[in-house]
């Protein structure tokens, strides 16, 4: 059976098979086609929007409180989160913990919606062999709101760019964390104030991450522009 490509050594994908059969199917079968070692990878939510209890949402969830001068600007929409959008950020942060409790030193997140670009792993491969001597933090695969690096036109050579300041996830479908990096942000995420990305964005920049962009991207969201799933949202 396949590992992932060095150096990740698990990965935590974000998925409910009983609440989202059909994203679970694609993902399993992806997996299975692929020879994916079960050992490397977690498959499962902590909770969901109609099991996730009032009392922990607003344990979590504080869009008031005062997080200057670190944040840029606040999402428009973080002062009304939905169950949903707070669910997804404590999904995110129990993996996070479980992944620090493993012992895990590199971890691929992956969400539910994610979709795979044919030859993904080959091309993760060759980019985390080029970035291998970098010293970073954070690694975005996928993108969202057309955020990708100013490239000439005949530019598109699979390669990494440092994102820029503050702008480090994109979207929140496929990232890869050092498990130092993901240790900080478990010390300083709660209560948390955002959506899962704008969250991150906040996170990594308090703690001075080294972020980067793969461009062009190996796998793209499923439940965005492509539209091949509706949002769970």
């Amino acid at each position: 059976m396949r590992k992932w490509p060095a150096p990740i050594d698990h990965a935590y994908i974000l998925c409910d098979p009983a609440k989202e059969p059909d994203r679970a199917a694609y993902l399993q079968a992806w997996l299975k086609e692929h020879d994916i070692d079960p050992a490397c990878y977690t498959m499962g939510l902590y909770c969901y929007k109609d099991t996730l209890s009032t009392e922990e949402a607003l344990r979590a969830y504080n869009p008031w409180v005062d997080r200057k001068p670190v944040e840029l600007r606040r999402n428009e929409f973080s002062y009304n989160l939905k169950v949903s959008e707070i669910s997804l950020v404590l999904n995110w942060a129990k993996a996070a913990e479980a992944a620090v409790n493993a012992g895990h030193k590199i971890i691929l997140f992956l969400e539910s919606d994610v979709r795979f670009n044919d030859r993904f792993l080959e091309n993760l491969g060759k980019s985390l062999e080029t970035i291998r001597k970098e010293d970073w933090d954070f690694l975005s695969l996928s993108e969202g709101g057309g955020l990708r690096p100013r490239r000439t036109e005949n530019d598109n050579q699979l390669a990494w760019f440092r994102a820029p300041h503050y702008y480090h996830t994109r979207t929140t479908d496929a990232m890869i964390f050092k498990g130092a990096m993901l240790e900080k942000i478990l010390k300083t995420l709660y209560p948390f104030a955002e959506v899962n990305d704008w969250e991150l964005n906040y996170q990594l920049t308090l703690h001075s991450s080294q972020s980067y962009w793969l461009d062009p991207p190996i796998l793209y969201q499923g439940s965005a522009k492509n539209g091949v799933y509706s949002t769970t949202l």
